[in-house]
């Protein structure tokens, strides 16, 4: 009984800490920092899920958009375009990591948010990143209401800081 108290409080403090790693992710202008930021935001996610449901399409999905930012960072690095064929692999994952994982309606919210990150992490310009993230972000915003997680307060969050930073941008412009 206290473990599972202990661990109830423990993924509500990593939902949290997820909330500040949103709202950091958002505000950061540039690609590589807003990936290495989101790659640790992606993995307190999949603890969070852990901890407060078990191991389910969420957990997966989290773990392989750490992979896939990692893939993204060398790419920045070598200077390359994302293959075709790599965007297929993630997309692959992405679904079969959801369907691994799928036991109640709710894991389908995380194969879409899956999705929606995908086509994020292979965009070039930090403003359509922002985009697909905002769709990814509501997304996960109903899949942790239904969970009972306070990482739901980082997909608000999150959805308000992106729509900040987008309307700084194009102030800006």
């Amino acid at each position: 009984m206290i473990g599972d108290f202990m661990t109830y409080y423990i993924g509500q403090a990593l939902g949290i800490a997820v909330t500040i790693g949103a709202i950091l992710t958002m505000q950061i202008k540039n690609k590589k920092p807003m990936l290495i930021v989101s790659a640790i935001v992606n993995v307190l996610s999949a603890l969070n899920i852990l901890l407060l449901d078990k191991f389910s399409s969420g957990v997966i999905i989290c773990l392989v958009a750490v992979f896939q930012i990692i893939f993204s960072l060398w790419h920045e690095k070598k200077g390359t375009e994302i293959p075709l064929v790599e965007k297929i692999v993630f997309l692959a994952l992405y679904v079969a990591g959801g369907v691994v994982g799928f036991e109640k309606p709710i894991d389908i919210l995380s194969i879409i948010a899956a999705v929606l990150y995908m086509f994020a992490m292979i965009q070039k310009k930090e403003q359509n990143i922002r985009l697909f993230l905002l769709g990814n972000m509501a997304t996960w915003t109903v899949y942790h209401t239904i969970l009972g997680s306070t990482a739901v307060f980082a997909q608000i969050a999150g959805i308000i800081s992106s729509l900040i930073a987008l309307y700084r941008y194009r102030k800006s412009k």
